[in-house]
């Protein structure tokens, strides 16, 4: 069910409820990586959830979607921002246990999201980036860091050719949210998932992560991609999901 309500911005965020199981009080959040929406792999995660009567919520962050908020002004806080308004949205329908799944740069903002809300029931990063900051200075290397500071925004090329401004403002809010030094302040259990041949985010990033964590467990699958799939298949990585939230229901 299409369901939307309004951050604390009071910008329209749309989603998609599903809801197989009416007398749960659990539900988990979905929230997409960077420059997708909640019609990709959030819809797929969610159908898969729903096969296991396990409640959930997927969300667009920004206009790659449906929702209001604008691309180009997109930072973390302003993610974190629309994933505590969807929190509150939840409690709103009476869910009262939230677990949140991030995906890439969505699995940032969810760690951010469980600093700020600690009462989060359990979290699961997919291919999570520890760092936007150090991905970006990655991607676009010390010049181009420079040089988006000096023009104010670069442009982003989308999966579907479409080109994107980013402003500098992503970049200088990323500085605050370095996981590597803030991810020992999580305290909901926290399932990683990594592939060994994921090009976006390094393997090495996230098993240098995981130590940092009070509970955390990596769970890494061998050829698998950044999609977290192997040659297409992501039964492996939707198995560790669905198990990992039916044993935190328990």
């Amino acid at each position: 069910m299409k369901i939307n309500f309004k951050n604390n911005r009071n910008e329209k965020i749309v989603g998609i409820l599903s809801v197989p199981d009416k007398k749960s009080p659990e539900i988990t959040i979905i929230i997409h990586g960077f420059s997708s929406n909640k019609d990709g792999g959030s819809r797929f995660t969610a159908g898969i959830l729903a096969k296991h009567r396990l409640n959930s919520i997927a969300i667009d962050l920004d206009n790659c979607g449906e929702s209001e908020p604008k691309f180009e002004d997109m930072t973390i806080t302003t993610y974190v921002d629309t994933i505590m308004s969807t929190i509150q949205y939840c409690k709103s329908q009476g869910f009262t246990k939230i677990n949140l799944i991030g995906t890439s740069a969505g699995g940032l903002s969810a760690m951010v999201t469980a600093l700020k809300y600690p009462k989060i029931n359990s979290l699961i990063l997919r291919s999570a980036s520890p760092s936007d900051a150090e991905w970006f200075r990655n991607y676009l290397g010390s010049k181009g860091v420079d040089e988006w500071k000096r023009k104010g925004y670069f442009t982003y090329t989308l999966k579907n050719g479409r080109t994107k401004r980013i402003k500098y403002s992503l970049y200088s809010d990323a500085l605050k949210y370095d996981m590597y030094k803030r991810a020992r302040n999580i305290k909901a259990p926290t399932l990683m998932i990594h592939g060994s041949a994921d090009t976006i985010v390094p393997l090495r990033s996230v098993v240098r992560l995981a130590k940092h964590f009070q509970k955390a467990k990596l769970v890494i699958i061998k050829g698998a991609d950044h999609g977290l799939g192997v040659d297409g298949d992501y039964t492996e990585s939707q198995k560790n999901i669905v198990e990992w939230l039916k044993k935190e229901r328990k």
